[in-house]
């Protein structure tokens, strides 16, 4: 077989074909806007058979839609099924591994039962190999097609096309300054007319990815790309949390309590809004969050979170009027009744026992002085409880 020199302008894939087909009425464009329509319609069929081996199809999509732009497998394959002709694709043992078999394969149009022409591809280069190795970092791989051509007289070669006779209007081409006739594939007249897609049984799948020019491109650019969102992402949640380190510093006590009232009544209406075991699952996951944030303080910190805790409360009950205060109350005592009601005697007989264990461990750790007001401030609770359960049943009454 011998080669033809086409044009090396990005649309050499298409070139090869209108050189293979003797058609001067077809451009590379329309070749270009074909092959684009045929990815673009069957495009689930492509992704599943060659994503995995020279990318997503909708980013190839992209790549031909840009005129000059080099060719690989996806146009190889769309074409055989808009010409309705067999593709061979030959690649050179230059740098050969065995995940570029599909390389070296012939591409059948989906109407495979019906007697086709098959035409040869050879992916090459357009330097010398030791041009090319050291542009590409001592490796080589192709960026060109050319098509391969039988000569008329040799009947050896015939064989190479599976027998598929190659009928045809004859054409010259010369080769080492003698003419040789070739033979011109036609291809059928109703290439036009899109029939259902069926899968080809002889594309051969790999699941190692060739590394080609473009996916090595393409690559790099999803690196890029991903890199330079991450930055972006991370640098927008550092301003964020730094406006909001900003506004909580210059807010006052009022304002902070405001803050948080608003932030509350969010989500007891968004707790209100979404399904109570959408709710449990939140309530668990704080928990589980809680209990590990716990784990990780040191003493120091517990103590100043405790701290911090109070502080907060006393000045939330300072702004609460008695009528709101009176109302957090009551809403706590529902919240704890509904807890307790919940809990099965096991659970209760834990929560006892553990409300032993705080209260004896807050005993041998307070100081006189403490231990006197934690004395005082659980009386006045206990009177404040029978004052309030005596009126509750006095109004009973």
């Amino acid at each position: 077989m011998i080669t033809i020199e086409v044009a090396a302008d990005g649309n050499c894939l298409y070139n090869s074909i209108i050189c293979l087909s003797g058609n001067t009425a077809s451009t590379p464009s329309e070749l270009r806007v074909r092959s684009l329509i045929e990815l673009f319609k069957n495009e689930n069929f492509y992704h599943n058979r060659f994503a995995h081996i020279i990318g997503p199809v909708n980013e190839a999509i992209k790549n031909i839609a840009r005129n000059f732009s080099f060719s690989e497998l996806y146009e190889i394959a769309a074409l055989s099924n808009v010409l309705k002709c067999n593709i061979q694709s030959v690649y050179p043992t230059i740098d050969y591994r065995s995940d570029l078999n599909i390389m070296n394969n012939t591409f059948e149009h989906a109407q495979c039962s019906i007697a086709s022409k098959t035409i040869c591809l050879f992916w090459t280069h357009t330097e010398s190999e030791i041009e090319a190795r050291r542009s590409n970092a001592g490796n080589w791989s192709p960026n060109h097609f050319v098509p391969l051509l039988l000569p008329s007289d040799n009947s050896q070669s015939q064989n190479h096309l599976r027998q598929s006779k190659i009928s045809g209007s004859a054409s010259a081409t010369t080769k080492n300054n003698t003419l040789t006739q070739v033979r011109i594939p036609e291809f059928n007249a109703d290439d036009n007319e899109m029939q259902p897609f069926q899968v080809p049984s002889t594309v051969i799948t790999t699941t190692n990815e060739i590394i080609t020019p473009r996916t090595k491109r393409r690559l790099q650019l999803v690196e890029t790309c991903a890199s330079v969102e991450s930055k972006i992402v991370e640098h927008k949640r550092m301003q964020v949390r730094e406006r909001m380190t900003a506004k909580r510093a210059a807010a006052t006590s009022e304002e902070a309590e405001r803050q948080r009232i608003l932030a509350r009544e969010r989500s007891a209406a968004k707790r209100t809004a979404s399904a109570p075991e959408v709710v449990e699952r939140k309530r668990a996951l704080d928990c589980e969050r809680s209990a590990a944030r716990r784990a990780a303080l040191t003493p120091e910190e517990i103590e100043r979170q405790q701290a911090l805790n109070r502080e907060r409360n006393a000045v939330r009950r300072a702004v609460l009027t008695s009528d709101e205060l009176e109302q957090q109350q009551a809403l706590h005592r529902k919240q704890m009744a509904a807890w307790r009601a919940a809990l099965t005697s096991k659970e209760v007989e834990q929560q006892r026992t553990l409300a032993v264990d705080r209260s004896m461990a807050k005993r041998a750790t307070a100081t006189p002085i403490e231990a006197e007001e934690q004395r005082v401030l659980a009386r006045e609770r206990s009177t404040t409880r029978r004052a309030a359960h005596e009126s509750e049943e006095a109004k009973q009454q």
